[in-house]
């Protein structure tokens, strides 16, 4: 006779952290390597001489497109604020808050983390708590994937190249994953339930909303590289689409600060060895008006933040002891 156990079988809650930290592993490593064979054949005069040549007016438009990105980003977290703690945060702080979160974690990284903190930091200022500030992290992360799949979308509707014909399958399934959607929120919903955990949802027209939102954004952040690359080797715009949004994807999944390694891989393996130091150099300036220029402007607003905060507090103690 059997002895049947009956006690439960402990969960293996371990599992899905290892996966992923060697995925991520697996990503930063093919990435290192792609990186050492491609930039090893080039010559950094090539380079530089192809950042000279770069159009002062694209220039000029990447910049362009790289503040509207960034508006959108900061409008995120707008509408998120307004959907958790209603009349309870100021714009001008959900957008200031926003801006510098999205800024900061893009160079940073480990946006779940970064993220949270930051606008721990700076929202709970305003009396939010630490609750409601994870709900409006969730609800920022629902938009900018509500981005991604708009975006990927159009340009699935539209065919680029890689899809060989049958890109506008997904892209009809995407259209009917968002009237689902909007369908599910216009009823009698005010909050998603998982496990324990509960977040207030948007309305049917704030998602719609974010969805025009999201596409902006992401076709402006495209734009801002897409600009930079030289028009020869640039091609179509939606064929570029592909090629962007895969490089942002294996940049998050290897987990790297700003994804960087991962994001240039991906993108130089996409073009023929001939073109590759255009690309890099396309690639170093998007870096540069992408990446570095927001997150210096966010840190010194960040910090002056600090300062102006701590100085109202440090008059308020010395007016209450008075």
């Amino acid at each position: 006779m059997t002895r049947r156990n009956d006690a439960p079988r402990p969960r293996r809650a371990w599992l899905g952290p290892v996966i992923h930290y060697a995925l991520a592993i697996f990503v930063v490593a093919a990435a290192a390597w792609v990186l050492d064979k491609y930039i090893s054949k080039m010559s950094w005069r090539d380079v530089l001489a192809a950042l000279e040549r770069t159009p002062r007016w694209h220039v000029v438009g990447s910049v362009a497109a790289t503040l509207v990105s960034w508006a959108a980003l900061a409008t995120y977290d707008l509408f998120a604020v307004r959907t958790v703690v209603p009349g309870q945060v100021s714009t001008r702080m959900a957008l200031f808050s926003g801006t510098t979160s999205h800024a900061i974690c893009n160079a940073l990284g480990f946006h779940a983390i970064t993220g949270t903190a930051l606008r721990y930091r700076l929202l709970s200022t305003r009396g939010v708590t630490a609750p409601d500030v994870a709900r409006i992290v969730g609800l920022v992360g629902f938009s900018v994937a509500m981005g991604f799949a708009a975006i990927t979308c159009i340009a699935l509707m539209l065919e680029p190249s890689i899809t060989h014909g049958w890109g506008r399958w997904p892209g009809v399934v995407l259209i009917l994953a968002f009237a689902i959607l909007l369908k599910w929120l216009s009823g009698k919903h005010t909050d998603l339930r998982i496990g324990k955990f509960s977040t207030p949802v948007p309305s049917a027209r704030s998602a719609g909303a974010q969805i025009v939102i999201g596409t902006v954004e992401m076709t402006a952040a495209i734009a801002a590289m897409y600009l930079l690359l030289p028009p020869e080797l640039a091609g179509s715009f939606i064929d570029f689409i592909p090629i962007y949004m895969g490089a942002v994807i294996a940049g998050i999944v290897s987990n790297a600060p700003g994804g960087i390694g991962a994001f240039e891989a991906l993108t130089l393996a996409s073009f023929p060895e001939e073109a590759r130091p255009q690309v890099l150099a396309a690639l170093l300036a998007y870096r540069v008006i992408y990446g570095l220029f927001p997150f210096v402007v966010s840190s010194l607003a960040l910090v002056a933040f600090e300062i102006r905060r701590r100085s109202r507090v440090r008059r308020g103690v010395s007016v209450s002891a008075h």
